[in-house]
């Protein structure tokens, strides 16, 4: 039997970075993110399996 299965990931990382504010934090560690230089730890995965249907020749698209 066919499954189609839905996977979710949750990442948990770190970075450090100097700013004169909390929101200012925010937007560079956005770009050191989107750079690829986050140190990643811990994440979380969920699967939800759901069988396919299959249909029969005769049966409309």
């Amino acid at each position: 039997m066919k499954y189609s299965v839905k996977v979710k990931e949750i990442s948990y990382g770190v970075v450090e970075v100097e700013a004169a504010s909390a929101e200012e934090a925010e937007e560079k560690a956005e770009s050191v993110y989107y750079d690829g230089n986050v140190m990643w730890g811990n994440s979380e995965v969920d699967c939800t399996a759901e069988p396919v249907k299959e249909r029969k020749r005769d049966e409309a698209r």
